[in-house]
């Protein structure tokens, strides 16, 4: 899942119980025909089956430096995995090749601090598409709070910075605008430098926000750790830091990263229907981040769709295609199902009758989530609202979340294609719905290694990521079964 900005909240916009769903035509409810209730066909979903895809994927990482991120060797293995688990079932598969920025960190990026520490790894780390640099700076540190991760900071517009600001690196908590938006802002104010605050983040756990693209950013940036943020409101708040001359201490900011332009691609698959002209297509992002391996994101979520594949191509064949994609990209800017979708023309986009994202399904102390966007197209809820009755088929418990822009879903949402999906969690607190909902603890994140080095296969719930897996097999062959129940003719 990606971090576009206010990582804190990670996506999580909106939460509520849902309590027992009741069939019927006033929510779209789409009940499968009858005899044929799919849930044999979601069953050959199995933890051992989803576990020996994840393991899969995590030798995979770490046999390519930690990581599969976009533009990477581990990146390339991961897509040639996939792609050669679709064919031995008999999908058909290709591919979407494109050019696309990669960010790549060959380490070195530090923050020193006169009289005090130097900050480096695991405190410190580029913003994905920052520019590389070295600047020497006084600091101005706006309204930082370390007991406050909320995305409520200021800096989302040149008006925010003070005019000391000017010739200074500014430190930035996470705000109500992307992160993209903030460094625009502190470079029109005259900043020389950029750190990025996050009151979530403790010691060693910094993760970096993706600024989208590379074009308009001028000043190095950095992400930095609760402990970077309180020592450098330590030296603005001190009337003359470390100096001997009465001049303000100045802090030296390096980063290293650089962008390229390099090829990459999304895998997708078809089986064909009996009805062909119809789509039921389901998604997961393919990358992880450059700091981990990404197995509970999203290695959870390819692993879903690899699982579907096999029951899928076990059963008996439906009357819509089914499509899967498997989406480079998704990490930095959500590159590869943006592509995708403004590449479909007007017949291409009506043809599919529904778009459901499987990203992050098992977080260690995640939750039974289903998408539930107040903004989605018409089709949405009841989509909503079968992905709900099929956890209740599958004895599991539900919670709605709105997750705005945070993962694929979003620009098939904004092409008018109805969408779906579920979530087990990232590092927004588990409030107390969800822990009712899933026997997680409340109050601790769903995912404590999200975006890290330990995002591994032991960080992966198995048994939850099996079960939201089998409810989106329930949906998506029980839709592409009876096509026309979502309107789509």
């Amino acid at each position: 899942m990606t971090n576009l900005h206010r990582l804190g909240r990670s996506r999580l916009i909106g939460l509520l119980v849902v309590g027992v769903v009741i069939a019927g035509a006033a929510v779209g409810v789409l009940r499968p025909p009858s005899g044929q209730s799919r849930i044999g066909d979601a069953e050959r979903i199995t933890a051992s089956g989803m576990r020996t895809d994840l393991e899969a994927l995590a030798a995979i990482a770490t046999a390519n430096a930690g990581t599969r991120a976009l533009g990477t060797d581990g990146y390339a293995a991961s897509a040639a995995y996939v792609e050669a688990a679709l064919r031995a079932v008999g999908w058909t598969v290709s591919a979407d090749t494109f050019d696309a920025p990669v960010f790549l960190d060959p380490g070195g990026s530090r923050l020193e601090i006169p009289a005090g520490p130097s900050f480096g790894r695991g405190d410190v780390a580029p913003l994905i598409y920052a520019p590389a640099g070295l600047v020497t700076a006084r600091i101005v540190v706006l309204n930082w709070d370390p007991a406050d991760p909320s995305p409520t900071g200021r800096g989302c517009s040149a008006r925010d910075y003070p005019p000391e600001s000017a010739g200074a690196i500014v430190a930035v908590r996470n705000g109500p605008c992307y992160r993209r938006d903030q460094v625009i802002a502190a470079q029109e104010a005259g900043a020389v430098g950029f750190v990025a605050l996050n009151a979530a983040f403790g010691p060693g756990e910094v993760r970096r926000s993706t600024l989208i693209r590379p074009d308009g950013l001028r000043i190095p940036a950095l992400a930095g750790s609760r402990t970077v943020g309180n020592a450098l409101a330590a030296i603005a708040a001190a009337r003359q830091p470390a100096g001997t001359d009465g001049r303000p201490a100045m802090v030296t900011l390096v980063t290293t990263g650089t962008t390229g332009i390099r090829p990459t691609r999304s895998i997708l698959a078809e089986l064909p229907g009996t009805e062909p002209g119809r789509v039921v297509m389901l998604g997961a992002h393919l990358d992880s981040v450059l700091d981990g391996p990404g197995i509970d994101d999203d290695g959870s979520g390819v692993a879903a769709l690899l699982a579907l594949s096999r029951a899928a191509a076990a059963g008996p064949r439906a009357r819509a295609t089914l499509r899967l994609a498997f989406w480079s990209g998704e990490e930095v800017g959500l590159l590869g199902s943006g592509r995708y979708v403004a590449g479909l023309d007007a017949n291409e986009r009506s043809r599919i009758l529904a778009y459901l994202n499987a990203d992050m399904l098992g977080s260690p102390n995640g939750f039974p989530g289903v998408y539930a966007e107040a903004d989605a197209p018409p089709g949405s809820a009841a989509l909503t609202a079968d992905l709900q009755a099929a956890l209740e088929d599958l004895g599991s418990a539900s919670v709605a979340v709105e997750l705005g822009g945070g993962s694929d879903h979003a620009p098939f949402m904004q092409g008018g294609i109805p969408v779906g999906g579920v979530f087990s969690g990232a590092l927004e607190p588990v409030t107390a719905p969800q822990a009712a909902a899933s026997g997680s603890t409340f109050g601790l994140p769903p995912d404590p290694c999200y975006h890290l080095a330990c995002d591994g296969p032991a960080n992966v719930d198995v048994d939850r990521a099996t079960t939201l897996a089998r409810a989106l097999c329930l949906v998506a062959l029980r839709l592409a079964d009876d096509p026309g129940r979502l309107g789509g003719g």
